[in-house]
């Protein structure tokens, strides 16, 4: 697999495919099942992101991690009292039937420190991810979906490709209320309890 290919790896009731269809339960936990059983090579990752359908895709590029990297430097200081960011662990959320890795979230310090390598996203505050070539319709919009349905409070979205920042807030009914767009250079206001400006002139577009 190449670093700009995403494959899918279709199972249990192929046929529903997009986003807003959830698996059964029962399906659901089948699906988990075999997520955790997969034994996937150095450098892939997988999620289920749209229906009954498990996604791997490699790993990022070095300008992705960057920006991922930028990111993360600029929120550490402001981060709530006993909060942490974290780049790694997955985001499972049964009720929906979804898997996600974000590339960068923040939740409670203590929720953080498990020995497992999921986390709820009950107390999850802020999800942040970058666009890449291979993944652009995922991140814009079924994971927008996805946190929206998880009524995460903040999904932070960087889109190299179109050089703008946006910030969705207020999940509501399965859909986010208010969205706020900056173009790269220009600061975005990153509300309470982070309150700080985002200084986006530090991210890498993609030209």
């Amino acid at each position: 697999m190449s670093k700009n290919e995403e494959s899918e790896m279709t199972t249990l009731a192929p046929e529903k495919t997009t986003s807003d269809v959830s698996p059964a339960p029962a399906e659901s936990r089948a699906l988990f099942d075999l997520l955790d059983s997969l034994d996937l090579p150095r450098g892939l990752r997988a999620e289920i992101i749209e229906g009954s359908t498990i996604t791997v895709s490699p790993v990022a590029s070095g300008k992705h991690q960057r920006t991922v990297r930028s990111l993360d430097l600029q929120l550490r200081p402001h981060l709530p009292a006993g909060y942490d960011a974290e780049p790694h662990l997955e985001i499972r959320m049964p009720e929906l039937g979804k898997s996600v890795i974000p590339d960068l979230f923040v939740a409670p310090a203590e929720v953080l420190d498990t020995a497992e390598s999921i986390v709820p996203p009950d107390d999850v505050l802020l999800v942040a991810e970058v666009v890449s070539p291979s993944n652009a319709r995922s991140d814009r919009v079924v994971k927008l979906n996805i946190y929206a349905k998880a009524a995460i409070e903040y999904y932070l979205l960087i889109d190299p490709i179109a050089a703008q920042t946006t910030l969705f807030s207020k999940p509501s009914g399965g859909r986010y209320l208010d969205r706020v767009t900056r173009d790269f250079g220009k600061k975005l206001v990153i509300p309470e309890p982070f309150e700080f400006d985002l200084d986006t002139s530090q991210f890498r577009a993609l030209s």
